[in-house]
């Protein structure tokens, strides 16, 4: 790495100016990426719903659905308020109780089916069908415009999928500025604190900046990101990748003192720094990566996205900072402050010394911890992504409220005549949890022969070679009575039909539960043995990669775990992404006071000597670290307006304190039990001869074995 040294001091004007250049095409990709804020459309292709989705938009022209409810309103004022939503782009229909009956007819006289569906005493239904579905931007488009017709209408409701989706785009969209803001200006904040130089910090952020930018940008290639992603990447590569500049500063300082030429200490510094960051940003990588074998699309597009980001981190802070340090060295070198940061002078012969009371503290947590984590509940539906106070949520409870069945089941099967559709219908119909049943058969008469049946009945119906029903579900079911339900119709249907097609956005919703098990299986799985792999081989040891990914997976496990303690209910996919994400970010704390304990080792005979000397030396980089990380995603939770970014960072910020805690607490005290393991299953471990420099550590080890 001593010719990369040379090369990024030799050649820094010019690498500045590159990346200078380069930030042109990155910020218009950055502009120019789409956002997709339907985490269903992640699903794979080949799931039943998906299928059936296809299905409907092809054959039967439904796409998105959205529902208008108007309270105490005049007939007259209805149709107005139709002929204005119709006559918005991105509409197809508007579908109410005029499109069934005489709307001045005596209710009464109205099919009670019908009555039910789109009337009350005080309001009116109105059913939006949209050109497209529910992700596409004609039919956000088209929301906007329905939201301004309707929004100075306090008496006037506008719910449904496409409402939901359209404000979380624009809450992401408003909020994605401020989480970066107010990430960099908080870890500002931290480093100034951390570091004893005050230009240095700003000079960290800029570089960090550029490779955030340019990570974003190139995912124009790629076309769009999800939401989520959109929301806690940046954030992401901020927290984790200021890492590396830290490292690389310090090694500086190191050699600075053994010269005092700038370039030459910082040709030195890059040379003995690549190789530590490189294997420090491996293992995130890792952790990242894993979250690619998940079935579920949202795993693939952050985990590429995240480890990508980490890549191109590491390569502007070996290439890019260092002329960034050097050019303004003469400025930032003037101003100097105290490290305000505690010292672990003190503090780490007591941690050490009471080793085997954290052992056991640890020992009792891990045992509520899994269980515990294993306990969590989820929300797996668009609307619970949204705070409860969201306009499009608040609507879409005022519709359920006074109409029960507004999720709807579409179920398609081949068309194998009315009386086999007869069958399913009634059968369906005895469905505890299902209010109403609403296809061809139930429209007319059986004895009626289909080449007179009306063209607005047939078209809605009959297509294709394809029978369409819709199923009402009964009002207040939550999200496990709807799945049961889903799976119930799912199994008589299949009882009668061959090629069949359950869809919806609860039957989506439902696929997609179903594939949580096992994406959180696969990704732990993938994540402990890709990270395992790298510090094994990292530090030559078949021993620590088990003690150390223990330890990380504890927090993990301690972390998820109080969800369940303080009974919250989140995103099944916040578990999985914050495990792959924990362990990939905190390991480092665990490689670093692992690699210093090693060394001391080698020069002091108590194992408990060379515990606190390595705490004492790298407490304060790991503080650093986990104070970085958590500054720049628990801050995001507070501000977050998106329900699962508020948690995912919660979780994150949460989780690299806890991960933290036990690098102090329990990791040195694994170290010091499982030494002799760990020499037998490790190349070049230290061992119990020709050490010297016992000193002082001596004094703090008299109670060791």
């Amino acid at each position: 790495m001593l010719k990369l040294g040379q090369f990024v001091v030799k050649y820094r004007k010019l690498i500045i100016a590159a990346y200078l250049i380069l930030l042109i095409p990155a910020a218009l990709g950055y502009l120019l990426t789409g956002v997709n804020y339907d985490l269903i459309s992640y699903m794979p292709e080949q799931q039943n719903s998906r299928l059936g989705e296809d299905i409907l938009e092809q054959e039967f022209s439904l796409s998105a659905l959205g529902i208008l409810m108007a309270r105490d309103k005049e007939t007259f004022e209805i149709e107005y308020l139709i002929s204005d939503v119709n006559n918005i782009e991105g509409v197809e229909d508007v579908i109410w109780l005029g499109d069934y009956t005489d709307i001045y007819m005596p209710p009464e006289f109205t099919d009670p089916q019908i009555q039910e569906r789109f009337r009350t005493e005080s309001t009116v239904l109105m059913q939006v069908q949209f050109s497209d579905n529910a992700r596409s931007p004609d039919t956000i488009a088209a929301v906007m415009s329905i939201r301004e017709l309707t929004v100075h209408d306090e008496e006037i409701y506008f719910g449904g999928e496409p409402a939901i989706l359209a404000e979380m785009q624009t809450a992401v969209d408003d909020e994605m500025l401020i989480y970066t803001v107010l990430a960099a200006v908080i870890i500002l904040i931290v480093l100034t604190i951390s570091t004893s130089l005050y230009l240095d910090p700003i000079l960290f952020l800029v570089a960090v900046g550029v490779a955030i930018v340019i990570n974003m940008g190139s995912n124009i290639f790629r076309g769009e990101i999800s939401f989520l992603t959109a929301s806690i990447a940046a954030v992401m590569q901020l927290g984790i990748s200021l890492d590396y500049a830290i490292f690389l500063m310090h090694r500086l300082e190191e050699e600075k003192e053994g010269s005092g030429n700038i370039e030459e200490a910082m040709v030195s510094a890059v040379n003995k720094t690549a190789v530590t960051v490189a294997s420090s940003a491996l293992t995130t990588i890792g952790g990242f990566s894993a979250l690619i074998v998940m079935k579920n699309g949202i795993g693939s597009d952050m985990g590429f996205v995240l480890a990508k980001g980490i890549v191109i981190s590491l390569i502007v802070t070996l290439t890019l900072l260092p002329g960034l340090i050097i050019t303004f060295y003469p400025f930032s070198s003037r101003f100097k402050h105290k490290i305000l940061l505690p010292s672990f002078k003190k503090i780490a012969p007591f941690m050490i010394r009471h080793y085997r009371v954290f052992l056991v503290i640890f020992l009792i947590l891990a045992v509520p911890a899994y269980l515990g984590q294993n306990k969590v509940d989820f929300y797996y539906s668009n609307e619970n992504y949204l705070p409860l106070d969201s306009i499009a949520v608040n609507d879409t409870n005022e519709i359920m409220d006074e109409y029960g069945a507004v999720d709807i089941l579409y179920v398609i099967t081949a068309d194998l005549g009315r009386q086999r559709e007869h069958d399913l219908v009634t059968t369906l119909e005895q469905i505890g949890t299902v209010d109403s049943v609403l296809a061809i058969t139930s429209q007319v008469d059986q004895a009626l022969p289909d080449i007179i049946i009306p063209d607005e009945i047939s078209e809605e119906f009959l297509s294709g070679g394809y029978r369409n029903m819709m199923v009402f579900l009964s009002p207040s079911l939550n999200e496990t009575e709807a799945f049961n339900t889903v799976d119930l119709i799912r199994r008589n249907t299949a009882a009668l039909y061959e090629e069949y097609y359950v869809t919806g956005p609860t039957a989506v919703t439902r696929d997609m539960a179903s594939l949580s098990v096992g994406d959180a299986r696969n990704v732990a799985i993938v994540s402990i043995l890709a990270i395992g792999l790298i510090v094994g081989l990292s530090l030559k040891s078949l021993a620590l990669p088990v003690l150390l990914v223990l330890a990380v997976q504890l927090a993990i496990w301690i972390n998820i775990s109080m969800l369940y303690y303080q009974d919250q209910v989140v995103s099944s996919l916040t578990p999985i992404i914050i495990g792959a994400i924990q362990l990939g970010a905190t390991v480092d704390y665990a490689i670093l006071y692992t690699l210093r304990y090693r060394d001391n080792l080698e020069v002091i005979v108590s194992r408990s000597g060379a515990a606190i000397k390595t705490l004492q030396e790298t407490g304060r980089s790991i503080l650093t670290s986990a104070l970085i990380l958590f500054s720049a995603t628990f801050s995001i939770s507070v501000v977050a307006g998106i329900k699962t970014t508020r948690e995912m960072t919660m979780l994150i910020g949460r989780g690299a304190l806890i991960s933290m805690i036990v690098m102090f607490a329990l990791l040195p005290g694994l170290l010091i039990v499982f030494n002799h393991g760990i020499g037998k299953f490790t190349i070049n471990w230290p061992g119990t001869k020709n050490r010297t420099n016992q000193g002082k550590y001596l004094e703090a080890s008299h109670n060791e074995e």
